[in-house]
């Protein structure tokens, strides 16, 4: 007869057996889970990682674009800004030129601008430099005007009073006007 201490031995070896086993599925079975885990969130990283990179060079690629644009509007910006300089010196030096004129050209602009720009009745007021030559002028104009006393605040020209009005026929305000009219062609002229 089989002793009952081997048959409890046995039995005990049996639930240790299986109990091995079972721990040894599960821990094989925790495991293939922990593997899966892993296996995605490596998955779900690589994807964030695509996800970020993509969202990266994207608003790198934006600053870029915007840096550029902003270069390129401030280039434009200073080359309108050296531009204008250059109109503002080119008129500049055109106006000092004009009023620098004398002898019979000067008073061909004066006679021209008297006829122009003049009505019966008006006062001219003259430049100081001008005085003598706008009243030798005078009769040479077709209509009737008054010489003032005083002398108009301006380098060069006349200013003519009349009833309700006062013009600027100052050589100054002939470049001015002409500055109007003609930067666009002196424009394409310097810069074309």
């Amino acid at each position: 007869m089989e002793n009952p201490g081997n048959r409890a031995d046995k039995l005990i070896e049996r639930i240790l057996g299986e109990a091995e086993a079972d721990a040894s599925a599960a821990r094989e079975k925790a495991a293939e889970s922990c593997r899966a885990v892993i296996a995605d969130c490596e998955k779900k990283i690589a994807e964030r990682a695509t996800v970020a990179a993509a969202a990266r060079d994207t608003a790198v690629k934006g600053v870029l674009d915007g840096a550029r644009t902003r270069a390129e509007l401030d280039g434009r910006k200073e080359t309108l800004s050296v531009r204008r300089r250059i109109l503002d010196e080119a008129f500049a030096a055109a106006t000092k030129e004009l009023n620098a004129l004398s002898g019979s050209r000067r008073e061909a602009i004066l006679l021209a601008l008297l006829k122009k720009e003049a009505a019966a009745g008006d006062v001219v007021e003259p430049a100081k430099q001008d005085r003598a030559v706008i009243e030798k002028l005078l009769p040479q104009v077709p209509v009737k005007l008054t010489l003032s006393e005083k002398d108009a605040p301006c380098e060069g020209g006349f200013l003519l009073q009349g009833g309700s009005y006062e013009k600027d026929c100052s050589l100054d305000a002939l470049m001015a006007e002409l500055r109007l009219n003609e930067e666009t062609n002196a424009a394409r002229i310097l810069f074309t």
